[in-house]
């Protein structure tokens, strides 16, 4: 009973998470661009968690990170997760030396660090969210091939699909056989994904990378940090930590769903 609650709470919060995002402008009490106000004034009625330092009103620019953050979390996850299990489906397709280039291509991604890589490529791109979104899909499929394709190596061996290939089928006709079978790993991968590009957007912000113009969560981080006085006063209780508390509530929230699928 306490897993099931857990499982629900965890799904009640992504969605809440998502439905914000989606329909942010609906909550937001302002632009999110609006810097018309007085700088650093406190939590009140009119700014519920105050205004930084060039009179933005934090409370629109965390819920605008809603929209921005997640987008790019699951635009990536999206992207790595159909990489790496296509790339799986053929390594178990063909079984040859196709299978061999693309474990060693796996093998190099996981041996050189994502993150720094991950910042490498992206403080030499275009400082733009869909670039952001591609170098973040890009080096972080590996890991979900590595795991999808041990799955496809002993599905592919079942019956029905040796049927398929026995009738010549394509590799699109093998991985719609595969789909049911391998749907649990493929979604396990994808919310784990998920989360990953969730942290890795926000440490590309944090160290400036990335589109300036876009509000996200770790450009919240990151200019909160660079106010000197963010520790004095408990100016940090409003304008530091609530897009830390979402950060970590979405990355928690993936996990537990993550660890359910994964169980099942």
């Amino acid at each position: 009973m306490n897993k099931k609650i857990t499982n629900k709470t965890a799904w009640a919060v992504i969605m809440s998470m998502v439905f914000v995002g989606v329909f942010y402008p609906l909550f937001s009490p302002y632009n999110a661009a609006d810097f018309s106000f007085q700088p650093l004034m406190s939590p009140s009625q009119a700014h519920p968690l105050g205004t930084d330092e060039m009179g933005h009103d934090i409370f629109s620019t965390l819920l605008a990170g809603f929209r921005v953050t997640l987008g790019i979390a699951l635009a990536a996850a999206v992207i790595s997760t159909f990489i790496g299990t296509v790339m799986a489906v053929i390594c178990a397709y063909h079984k040859n030396w196709v299978d061999s280039l693309i474990v060693k291509l796996t093998e190099l991604f996981i041996i050189v660090p994502e993150i720094v890589v991950l910042l490498f490529f992206a403080a030499l791109s275009k400082p733009e969210v869909y670039n952001t979104i591609f170098a973040i899909a890009f080096f972080s499929w590996s890991k979900v091939a590595r795991i999808i394709r041990a799955k496809s190596i002993t599905v592919i061996e079942k019956e029905k699909i040796q049927y398929t290939l026995l009738l010549k089928g394509s590799l699109r006709d093998v991985l719609v056989k595969m789909w049911r079978e391998l749907y649990p790993a493929v979604a396990t991968m994808f919310i784990f994904q998920c989360s990953k590009a969730a942290v890795y957007e926000s440490t590309l912000a944090f160290f400036g990378i990335g589109d300036p113009l876009a509000k996200t969560w770790g450009r919240m981080i990151r200019t909160a940090l660079n106010y000197e006085g963010i520790f004095t006063d408990g100016t940090y209780l409003w304008y530091l930590l609530p897009p830390v508390a979402c950060i970590c509530i979405f990355v928690v929230a993936v996990s537990v769903l993550a660890f359910d699928f994964e169980r099942e």
